[in-house]
């Protein structure tokens, strides 16, 4: 039983987590199109379009692990959720095997990381009597993930949603947040200035990065895997509607937090072209968080394994037929 597996109170659920997400990766970037994602993100000075190499799926791959093993520490080391449920870090990994399927150096990887990162400062900082380098660093990794993956931006208000929830007023705080927003953005221009780049790239890259908002287009590949993803998170939220969250404060206080971020991602459907088969991208970490809890506590063991084993043969089938293969 796969669900049983990834509940597994001890440290081998970790080697099993990360042996099925290195299996999905490797699966992902071999159907990889190389499609060219940089334009729009500082790491063009960096990374050749052309990096279809061997070297350059195993660095993407390596980003994939480190994504879902900072996600599932994260989500466990700030009680989020039950210590034993490795599931939403799972699904995470399900999911960003689509940007890795574009381009195994997609810039969303490193955005969802540096997501990740953030999430993780600002929650730490509930109760907590030292929060200025938390909440400042929180800022910095949001802002840095803006510049990595320019859609990003629409998460920066959760700086300050963060600070509304978890702490009382403290003018510091939010000074320090604003910093941390601010200076990424001052490093990049003044790199600019100094290799006598165009200084308005920044504004360039958030621009070219939406469009009028529209439909998502339904490419080879999307229907199944946006169909299970929309009826699990369905399930879920009647889990929810039904069901106590915790009666740990902080974890109820996290939740709202995602339930935010999710909130925030929704506009995101309409006027960001992720590219690939999966049109939930911006939403992949509360989707994540929802949808695993779900299928990790529900009580309905057997129809929860059925929905899990449905959610990795549509991955599989979609893959498949983005890569125009069936």
């Amino acid at each position: 039983m796969l669900l049983n597996i990834f509940k597994i109170n001890n440290h081998s659920a970790y080697i099993y987590l990360l042996g099925f997400t290195l299996g999905l990766g490797i699966f992902s970037a071999n159907l990889s199109v190389n499609a060219d994602v940089f334009t729009n993100s500082i790491l063009s000075f960096f990374i050749p379009i052309e990096n279809t190499g061997i070297y350059g799926k195993l660095s993407g791959v390596l980003l994939l692990l480190i994504n879902v093993f900072v996600f599932d520490l994260f989500m466990i080391s700030q009680e989020v959720c039950e210590k034993n449920n490795h599931v939403p870090a799972f699904l995470l990994g399900i999911f960003l095997c689509y940007p890795l399927s574009i381009n195994p150096l997609h810039p969303l990887l490193f955005a969802q990381l540096l997501l990740s990162a953030s999430m993780w400062y600002f929650i730490s900082t509930y109760k907590s009597d030292k929060t200025f380098s938390a909440i400042f660093n929180g800022a910095f990794c949001l802002s840095i993930a803006d510049i990595f993956y320019p859609p990003f931006i629409v998460f920066l208000g959760m700086c300050f949603i963060c600070i509304l929830l978890l702490r009382s007023l403290v003018i510091r705080e939010w000074i320090l947040a604003l910093t941390g927003i601010f200076l990424p953005y001052f490093f990049y221009v003044s790199l600019l200035f100094l290799f006598n780049k165009n200084m308005q790239q920044p504004a360039l890259n958030l621009a070219n990065s939406f469009h009028a908002p529209s439909i998502p287009a339904y490419m080879n590949g999307s229907f199944l895997i946006n169909f299970l993803v929309a009826l699990i998170a369905v399930f879920a939220l009647m889990f929810f509607l039904t069901k106590t969250i915790s009666n740990v404060i902080k974890t109820r206080k996290s939740f709202v937090i995602f339930l935010w971020l999710a909130i925030i991602s929704i506009p995101t459907w309409f006027i960001v072209s992720t590219g690939g088969a999966f049109s939930f991208l911006l939403s992949a970490m509360p989707l994540s968080v929802f949808c695993g809890i779900y299928l990790g506590n529900t009580k309905r063991r057997i129809f929860a394994e059925l929905l899990l084993w449905s959610l990795l043969s549509a991955f599989v089938t979609s893959m498949l037929q983005q890569a125009s293969i069936i």
